[in-house]
C-alpha cells in the first residue's frame, strides 16, 4: 500500500517546515543589549542647557534681519 499525499498536504508540511526554520533562525538572533529604545529613557535634563539667539548687539559687524511675520490676508489664489 502506498500512501500518495495531495497537494494541500505537501503545502501544509512545507509551510510547517518554514515555520520551524524560522523560528530556530530567530532563536539565534541576539538582541544588541547596549541600545535600550524603551519609553523609560529619553533626554536627560539635568545636562542639557538651552541655548539662546544672541541679538545683533552681542555679534559685532552683523546685521540681523527682522524675524518674518506671517500675512494677514487670505489665501487668496486670483
Amino acid at each position: 500500500m502506498s500512501e500518495e499525499k495531495g497537494v494541500r498536504e505537501l503545502e501544509r508540511e512545507l509551510k510547517q517546515a518554514r515555520i520551524r526554520q524560522k523560528n530556530e533562525h530567530d532563536a539565534r538572533i541576539e538582541k544588541n543589549k547596549s541600545r535600550d529604545f524603551s519609553v523609560g529613557v529619553g533626554i536627560d535634563k539635568a545636562s542639557t542647557v538651552e541655548k539662546k539667539i544672541p541679538s545683533s548687539a552681542e555679534i559685532p559687524d552683523v546685521i540681523i534681519l527682522p524675524k518674518k511675520s506671517k500675512g494677514r490676508k487670505e489665501n487668496i489664489p486670483f
